[in-house]
């Protein structure tokens, strides 16, 4: 018909860093935007997404992100550190 945008599938972002999904929701050619309608997160961890992960969305819709304090999933792990004598119980 004519005027319709084509439809994309939302990419599951939850989880990630806020740069990445950010980066992640615009090369799947829709627009990232933080809750009302804000600026994008860039710091922390996408802890929720609207529309969800893997629905359909017209190219050039909006992706609402929530993020929250943290790492991303995707993040290296701290390495262990072995710390003094312990007796075993």
């Amino acid at each position: 018909m004519f005027g319709e945008r084509p439809i994309t599938e939302v990419p599951d972002v939850v989880g990630l860093s806020a740069t990445d999904a950010g980066e992640i929701v615009r090369k799947a050619g829709l627009i990232p935007k933080g809750p009302g309608d804000t600026a994008a997160p860039t710091n922390g961890v996408i802890t929720d997404q609207r529309p969800i992960g893997t629905a359909g969305a017209e190219r050039g819709g909006v992706v609402y992100l929530w993020a929250g304090p943290g790492r991303s999933a995707d993040s290296a792990p701290s390495p262990l550190i072995e710390v003094g004598d312990l007796d075993p119980v």
